[in-house]
């Protein structure tokens, strides 16, 4: 969804690990060029491709296309050193002071660790970073905003940059645990927030 988005930007650098077929797109309108990384210049970085035959054609013998191991695209020494990482991370749910679930969504495991931690300090460490979780805010009549969280804690409060729904962008950086609560039940479905709001009365 992001990417599709991002068709009239130009000169974005890309350094993940994984991409789909929406790279592609993003390629070849010029969007991405990587030309103005502050390292690996020129060139798209990830770990893994997950997509279809125009991303196999685009990575073959393309030397602006490089896949490396997660020791070196999920190393958050690499990540803070690129300028302006914008580190997008997603999350089953997300509690009032910022600690997040990556894992576990109704009971059953959904999905390991990964590289949300590591992509998360990288970008908070970049000059001009930042590291954001992006979710929906509600789904199947479910708050994913939540007064405490019903999986573990994939991303401790320390880590929370910005938290984004449909309903906007709360950004937890350097602000204390009240404030965060006020700014998480700004973003969480309004349907959800009076509920949300007593629970820290």
């Amino acid at each position: 969804a992001v990417l599709a988005c991002l068709g009239d930007r130009r000169d974005l650098g890309v350094h993940s690990g994984v991409l789909d077929d929406g790279v592609v797109d993003l390629i070849e309108a010029g969007a991405v060029t990587n030309a103005r990384k502050s390292i690996d210049r020129g060139v798209t970085v990830t770990g893994l491709l997950m997509g279809g035959s125009r991303l196999r054609r685009l990575a073959h013998r393309n030397s602006a296309l490089q896949l490396r191991g997660t020791a070196y695209t999920h190393d958050p020494a690499v990540l803070a050193s690129l300028d302006r990482l914008v580190a997008i991370n997603s999350a089953v749910e997300v509690d009032l002071t910022g600690q997040v679930n990556a894992e576990v969504a109704g009971g059953m495991y959904v999905g390991a660790v990964g590289g949300i931690v590591d992509f998360l300090r990288g970008a908070a460490r970049s000059r001009g970073g930042t590291p954001i979780i992006a979710l929906p805010a509600a789904v199947g009549g479910r708050s994913r905003i939540v007064a405490r969280l019903a999986g573990p804690v994939t991303v401790a409060r320390s880590d929370a940059g910005v938290v984004v729904t449909e309903h906007g962008a709360a950004d937890l950086r350097g602000v204390g645990l009240r404030e965060r609560m006020e700014r998480m039940i700004g973003i969480a479905g309004p349907q959800f927030r009076e509920e949300l709001a007593g629970s820290i009365a």
